[in-house]
């Protein structure tokens, strides 16, 4: 800085202050100024701190990607058990859709009963209409059960597929096929009279 005085006629002095033109931090001129060893060390700190921002960018990637590999694991590990058991043919099938008559029948007297008791006699539109909301709220949970069922289901189709084959020699079909059909159609009249009995007795 710089400073300089003049006179005015009156004898007064006036100062001037002249401030030097303003030098980036990290100009040429000043770099060139500092030693080696200081520009050295510069150079190291700008370094680490380029790669430490990298490693934090990176770790969040991989995080991300982790969550990512989680849900496809979980999709895949469904997809290889729905596979094997198709490799049971019918029986597994067969498997399958015991499960599902033994989740439907059990669920829905549970939610009928405890979740969401009703009095008896509310007329025939009313049963109608909780006999739909409980409906919605078994399948509901069935969704959420369906990965468990699928495992269950995989676990007893050997044992199902010997069952299938004693039923079949023991009641005369003709083919695995044809006693299969018989089961599912008893278990699908089994849940349907349940429902239309246990909807009428609320009515």
């Amino acid at each position: 800085m710089s400073i300089s005085f003049s006179l005015n006629p009156v004898t007064s002095a006036v100062v001037h202050f002249y401030s030097p033109p303003q030098t980036p931090l990290f100009s040429a001129v000043r770099f060139s100024g500092i030693p080696f060893s200081s520009k050295a060390y510069l150079l190291r700190l700008c370094s680490t701190t380029s790669s430490s921002n990298a490693g934090y960018d990176g770790g969040s990637v991989e995080k991300q990607g982790s969550n990512g590999r989680d849900d496809t694991s979980q999709a895949v590990s469904s997809y290889e058990i729905l596979a094997r058991l198709k490799r049971y043919g019918i029986s597994g099938i067969l498997s399958y859709g015991l499960l599902n008559t033994a989740y439907y029948l059990t669920t829905f007297l549970v939610v009928w009963f405890y979740v969401a008791p009703a009095p008896a006699k509310m007329g025939y539109l009313a049963a109608a209409e909780r006999f739909l909301k409980v409906m919605a709220m078994v399948w509901a949970g069935s969704q959420v059960t369906k990965l468990m069922r699928a495992g269950g289901a995989l676990a007893l189709a050997p044992f199902v597929d010997r069952g299938l084959s004693w039923f079949t020699n023991k009641m005369g079909f003709e083919s695995q096929g044809k006693a299969f059909m018989a089961i599912a159609g008893f278990c699908f009249g089994l849940a349907f009279l349940m429902f239309v009995i246990v909807t009428l007795l609320w009515a």
